[in-house]
């Protein structure tokens, strides 16, 4: 009986690693276009999906973050960089806009961080 356990607990461990390596090597999500500004629809479920996207430096971003899940930790969305952080209601959708004026990464989570994701400004 002993054994079994440690080996439910090596799989769950297994599928951890395998999760947070697929998450972390996402290719960047393109932006769908609407009269010049880059729009992002993320499902907030679990995780932001997708959590990589890539834009275009000094053109204006609008990303639609969705939450379906009651989570506590997902109730919030963070862009420290920006100064930026709202609520998620349940089922709503809520839109962050702004338009970045340097490359790099722009970095967003929930509160507690278990959620990432990053704008990747190119």
């Amino acid at each position: 009986m002993q054994i079994i356990g440690v080996i439910l607990i090596a799989v769950v461990i297994g599928l951890y690693f395998l999760w947070f390596w697929y998450t972390k090597n996402q290719e960047g999500a393109a932006a769908k276009s609407e009269s010049g500004v880059q729009v992002f629809n993320i499902l907030v479920k679990g995780v932001y999906s997708p959590n990589n996207l890539k834009v275009k430096m000094g053109q204006p971003v609008k990303i639609n973050f969705r939450r379906e899940e009651s989570a506590d930790c997902s109730r919030y969305v963070s862009f420290p960089d920006l100064k930026i952080r709202k609520e998620l209601p349940e089922g709503q959708t809520v839109v962050i806009e702004f338009t970045p004026t340097k490359p790099g990464e722009i970095a967003f989570a929930c509160d507690m961080g278990m959620y990432q994701g990053k704008v990747i400004v190119e």
